[in-house]
């Protein structure tokens, strides 16, 4: 009986299609990796399906589109019962500050009306350990959103992104967010600590920030979106990370696993990185590049909150990383792309 319950299970996960946004950003391409390997049918809206063909699984069916378009989103979301919501802006630093409204909280509110407008059966949303209240240095729970404006453009676009979340709930939807923190681990896409790793191992980091983050490893939150949708609770949101590092343990980690004895650069004087991010910005915005620290890293840095996952452990079986391990694993990759990418072409397929 329990063979035939499990054999019944799967062929409605054969037989249902799900939707993934943000499937060549680094949650969501995960996210698509971890379906297809189940055997869910996946569909992704692209917005350059010939780049998404080298990310994406083969097997996935690939709609063109984009989250601001509203007939593209229409189009992609018939006959999805389930959207997983990855897309959005995770940087903290664009040079035009406005781009991070216009994608996190304006591209989630038509990704979820569209949702609505399909009666679709669940959105798990992907949202950042950002909208929570919490003074420096401090925890983070799931009670405790922040009503106050957070000091960057990123984070007030996706406090923003969950007022409009909220509303579209109000009206039927069945919402679930997933909250992760600073996310990493081998991806064909470098985004976020991913590329402050890489910078790192080629020598580019010659002072390191002061303050940490708590990281989550991304097959892990991967896993905890897919469990937010089959068991997740309406409406709940789940903070998940590993653990709490400072810069210099990550850096510490990162250049362990390397193998080449080299040790972590020193950590600046919190005056000193506040002056080079203030210097930098407005010259690296004029200039169209990325300055030395943008203003939005440092705060979130000295920020310095830690994540209680225990809320996504209990309801969703989530199961923390070890720093070690999860950082050693993204060195490799990032050492070794080509490698990295077989495995996961194999683990893909099988």
């Amino acid at each position: 009986m329990i063979f035939a319950v499990e054999r019944d299970k799967m062929v409605r996960m054969s037989d249902r299609v799900v939707l993934v946004t943000g499937a060549t950003g680094l949650v969501g391409n995960a996210i698509v990796r971890a379906l297809h390997a189940r055997g869910d049918r996946v569909r992704a809206l692209v917005r350059d399906p010939e780049r998404a063909r080298g990310i994406v699984p083969a097997g996935v069916e690939l709609v063109p589109g984009d989250i601001l378009v509203r007939e593209s989103l229409d189009a992609a979301v018939v006959g999805a019962s389930l959207v997983f919501h990855a897309a959005g802006m995770p940087e903290q630093w664009q040079s035009d500050e406005s781009v991070f409204d216009r994608v996190n909280r304006v591209g989630t509110k038509e990704v979820l009306d569209a949702a609505l407008r399909a009666h679709v059966t669940r959105v798990v949303y992907t949202s950042t350990m950002d909208v929570f209240a919490a003074p420096p240095g401090g925890t983070l729970v799931e009670t405790a959103i922040d009503a106050q404006p957070k000091p960057t453009a990123y984070e007030r676009s996706k406090q923003a992104a969950e007022r409009e979340a909220s509303k579209i709930e109000a009206l039927g939807l069945d919402v679930v967010h997933v909250n992760p923190g600073a996310v990493y681990g081998p991806s064909p896409v470098v985004g976020t600590l991913n590329a402050f790793l890489q910078r790192l191992l080629a020598g580019k980091v010659p002072l390191l920030p002061p303050g940490g983050m708590s990281i989550a490893f991304l097959e892990g939150v991967a896993a905890v979106h897919l469990a937010a949708a089959d068991r997740g609770r309406r409406g709940e949101r789940y903070l998940v990370a590993d653990e709490h590092l400072s810069t210099t343990e990550i850096a510490r980690e990162a250049l362990s696993a390397e193998g080449r004895g080299r040790t972590a650069p020193r950590t600046g004087p919190l005056w000193l990185m506040r002056a080079l991010a203030a210097v930098s910005a407005p010259i690296a915005r004029a200039l169209g590049i990325k300055p030395l620290i943008a203003p939005g890293e440092l705060s979130f840095l000295t920020w310095n909150a830690h994540v209680d996952a225990s809320k996504a452990k209990q309801e969703l079986g989530f199961r923390p990383t070890p720093a070690r391990e999860g950082i050693r694993t993204t060195v490799d990759a990032l050492l070794h792309p080509t490698k990295s990418a077989s495995a996961s072409e194999a683990s893909a397929s099988s």
